[in-house]
């Protein structure tokens, strides 16, 4: 049953990531929230390490349920078909998997709101400059006077 605790063992540094990713997501959200456009680029760099984890868990997930002879096979699916003496410790780490993953999406879904927030309000200070440049602008042209001699 090596393989059994082998693919426990990866559900586990899934958990572990998300944990992490969410983490990366509540610091995106607090940089967003004070304008800190560096920190926002800084947690986007770690969101597109923890993202290649995340392929290579995929691929190794894949590759376990598969030698388990589970392909196809749900999260939610995974304690039916785990063996009776790994039936608790399946549960407990697809309860955790599943809730860590919940946790991320929110902080995701706050993010990004905070992001788009902040976006729209750049949008409206570019307009208003650009309002503000276009009628200096047009003012200059009505004021200006041909000297010629």
């Amino acid at each position: 049953m090596a393989n059994w605790q082998d693919y426990l063992k990866l559900m586990r540094s899934l958990t572990r990531t998300l944990e992490e990713l969410a983490q990366v997501e509540r610091d995106k959200n607090a940089a967003a929230s004070a304008g800190d456009l560096r920190g926002v680029e800084e947690c986007m760099k770690r969101e597109q390490v923890l993202s290649l984890t995340l392929r290579g868990y995929d691929q190794k997930r894949d590759a376990l349920l598969a030698g388990l002879g589970l392909t196809g096979v749900t999260l939610s699916q995974l304690e039916d078909h785990s063996p009776d003496e790994y039936q608790l410790e399946t549960k407990k780490v697809v309860e955790d998997l599943q809730r860590q993953y919940t946790m991320f999406q929110a902080a995701s879904e706050v993010a990004r709101h905070t992001l788009e927030i902040n976006l729209h309000a750049i949008e409206r200070m570019q307009a208003v400059q650009a309002g503000d440049s276009g009628e200096a602008e047009e003012n200059r042209k009505t004021h200006q006077t041909d000297f010629r001699a």
